[in-house]
């Protein structure tokens, strides 16, 4: 049985849908500025911040993205921790084949 979360107007996301969709907007992220919070992550996919945090950790350990803390804004302002997508992470957007 696949694991499904629902997001917007109900629609049944399976966790390969949720993970693809998380890495996309990982992706939007520059190299150093790129670490995004549960919450930015949520918010941008419209998936339940739990069910982010679930995601997001196990795409850390299959290498897809990498946790960063003691982060700071471009005004010099502790802005926490997060997560940014890693090469491989990009690599496994990428169509099968492509470029």
């Amino acid at each position: 049985m696949t694991r499904q979360d629902t997001v917007g107007g109900g629609v049944a996301l399976t966790c390969q849908q949720r993970e693809h969709s998380i890495l996309k907007a990982l992706s939007r992220g520059c190299e150093d500025l790129g670490y995004f919070s549960f919450k930015s992550l949520s918010r941008s996919t419209g998936l339940d911040r739990r069910q982010v945090r679930l995601d997001v950790r196990r795409l850390a350990r299959k290498g897809f993205a990498q946790y960063g803390k003691g982060l700071w804004t471009d005004d010099g302002d502790l802005a926490g921790a997060g997560y940014a997508i890693t090469d491989a992470g990009r690599a496994a957007l990428k169509p099968a084949g492509g470029e």
